[in-house]
């Protein structure tokens, strides 16, 4: 607990135990999809593996003839959508790295306009994962969630320098027409915004899982006068959060915190891990 007493007030700040979950209890523009053994972060969700989400958000976002085209121009290393004239049919073709050999998976009549769903479901279910990707990045906004594990966990968007304790769990993400819905028009500027503002998501659910929540107390003569809880962000910069939601006579109070004197209660007397 941090103190700042002037005169008759008292303001404290403390850890909040009790912070809202950023991803279910609040309002959010992006879906944060996570798999982890031993975690359960992220927003709730179905995907069994990170292939299921990225086929959804393809099959969702694009239409039967952009995935069927996507292959014919030659976009996959192991997966092919070729013409055979001998049976006048069309093959889709996967490569078994292990026989080093192509097989033919499907086939399909040469008219393709009555088959599409069905060759746009089995594109979709034999591209790798890093095609996959490609595809659902044509109209969605998709960034990383990696997490660092030493100590407590934290994650971003860019990666961390440890390659033991660290890796890539998920994505957080949000489609085209998600943009042009929260921002009136789909535009560089628009796609811009709202990767920042998945971005400051990701930081948010950071600050959470690092429990990195704070409130307030204020008291008069030992009374308590106003009080805010559920701030998350670092130390320094949830002060100014706080600062502000005060009234402008008691702004004064979180100038003058005595970092060198720290109160204790009795319940954190043996928490060495305390780092206010």
């Amino acid at each position: 607990m941090l103190i700042s007493q002037k005169s008759r007030y008292k303001l404290k700040i403390e850890y909040d135990e009790d912070g809202l979950n950023p991803r279910t209890d609040y309002d959010n523009f992006g879906h944060m999809i996570c798999w982890h053994s031993r975690y359960n972060l992220g927003d709730e969700n179905n995907y069994s593996e990170p292939k299921e989400l990225l086929r959804e958000l393809a099959r969702s976002t694009l239409d039967e003839q952009e995935i069927i085209d996507y292959l014919k121009k030659g976009n996959s290393d192991t997966v092919k959508l070729d013409y055979n004239r001998s049976s006048r049919e069309w093959e889709l073709n996967v490569y078994c790295d292990f026989l080093k050999k192509w097989f033919a998976e499907y086939t399909f009549p040469a008219k393709l306009e009555n088959s599409k769903g069905l060759v746009s479901e089995g594109i979709l279910e034999n591209l790798p994962i890093s095609n996959l990707q490609e595809l659902a990045e044509r109209k969605n906004i998709i960034l990383p969630i990696y997490l660092y594990d030493h100590s407590g966990i934290t994650i971003n968007n860019s990666g961390f320098h440890c390659p033991w304790d660290s890796g890539q769990i998920g994505w957080i993400y949000a489609s085209h027409d998600e943009v042009k819905e929260n921002y009136g028009v789909l535009s560089q500027e628009s796609l811009e915004n709202a990767e920042n503002l998945v971005r400051s998501e990701t930081s948010t659910y950071d600050s959470y899982i690092r429990g990195e929540c704070y409130g307030y107390t204020i008291e008069k003569d030992g009374e308590g006068i106003d009080s805010c809880w559920g701030f998350l962000g670092g130390f320094r910069e949830v002060l100014g959060y706080m600062k502000d939601n005060v009234t402008d006579d008691l702004k004064y109070l979180f100038d003058h915190i005595d970092y060198d004197c720290m109160e204790y209660d009795e319940q954190d007397e043996d928490d060495e891990d305390m780092e206010l």
